[in-house]
């Protein structure tokens, strides 16, 4: 999370129209859905109906930096190597570790079917 600096009320302020970006939180807890008192950053940025995100990849949970590191540079290779959609990249990222807490943790939210544009 960016306390003090960037959270979900932040987000759900924005108002970059349609110059959607596609964000890729490299930390944890910014796709923390189940508090049922706060929205994630995630969720604020993919709501937004004024601007926000076109998608967000982010965690929900605590997991390991090292980990997480790998599957995020795997995921900019994938995005940015081809015209692969953001989902196969998520799961071909998501391979590049056997760490059961990244793969169940880091989430898509967005249409797995969208593909970006440079």
């Amino acid at each position: 999370m960016w306390s003090n600096v960037f959270d979900s009320y932040t987000a759900s302020s924005l108002t970059n129209g349609n110059r959607l970006p596609f964000v890729v939180a490299m930390n944890c807890l910014n796709g923390y859905f189940h508090d049922l008192f706060q929205e994630s950053l995630g969720e604020a940025l993919l709501k937004n109906a004024n601007g926000g995100a076109i998608g967000v990849w982010a965690s929900s949970a605590l997991t390991s930096p090292d980990q997480q590191l790998k599957v995020n540079l795997a995921l900019y290779r994938q995005l940015f190597g081809g015209t692969t959609t953001i989902g196969d990249a998520v799961l071909k990222a998501k391979q590049e570790t056997t760490d059961i807490d990244v793969r169940r943790t880091w989430i898509l939210f967005g249409d797995p079917t969208l593909k970006l544009q440079p």
